[in-house]
């Protein structure tokens, strides 16, 4: 398959970032190539998807789920099978943001059995040059305080990107409101292993 003929946006062979146009998931049916599965820049995940949510406009598939306040969840209680073209557990969402709790020593949202720490904050995304969001990593712990591999990344969107016309007092109040998360199980891996993704994003 060349190059050409197999891009679609947000999605990756397991050695390259694949950059086209948007195809929904319902174009795909079962007929994705085999090694190809679900992975979309941070900027790709603010705009094709929160952006849209928060406008009301249809976002890029329905791959990313909508579901609320996912973060009050362990991650044992999500569902992760059914995003079929992402990798084995791992999943994205589109989600109100959960409650949390901070100190002058960390920030924390507690879960129904455990709770989420944040190990990095405001990261800053970018799409072409322009700021359009920021990003903040969450590490899932254990009721009993033991760090696990489960990962969150929460992105929010800045009002900037978005129309001025658009920007109601509505729509301000979503963007606060309204975040995407990418959930994950942390794989170890061996050197040789290691591929693009974790640094797509910067």
């Amino acid at each position: 398959m060349s190059r050409e003929t197999s891009k679609v946006q947000g999605f990756s062979s397991s050695n390259e970032h694949v950059d086209a146009k948007i195809v929904a998931e319902k174009e795909f049916g079962d007929n994705l190539p085999p090694g190809y599965y679900f992975l979309p820049s941070a900027s790709l995940l603010i705009l094709r998807y929160l952006v849209q949510r928060i406008l009301g406009y249809p976002m890029a598939s329905d791959i990313v789920k909508i579901m609320d306040y996912v973060e009050l969840l362990d991650p044992d209680q999500l569902n992760l099978d059914e995003f079929r073209y992402c990798k084995d557990k791992e999943g994205y969402y589109i989600t109100k943001k959960a409650e949390r709790k901070t100190t002058d020593e960390e920030t924390t949202i507690k879960t129904t059995t455990g709770h989420w720490k944040e190990s990095k904050s405001n990261f800053d995304i970018f799409d072409k040059g322009q700021r359009v969001g920021f990003k903040n990593t969450f590490i899932f712990f254990q009721a009993d305080g033991e760090e696990t591999s489960w990962r969150l990344n929460e992105y929010t969107a800045i009002p900037d990107i978005f129309p001025v016309d658009a920007l109601t007092d509505t729509v301000r109040a979503k963007i606060e409101e309204y975040v995407a998360c990418r959930i994950r199980f942390k794989q170890v891996k061996l050197p040789e292993q290691i591929i693009y993704e974790d640094d797509v994003e910067e």
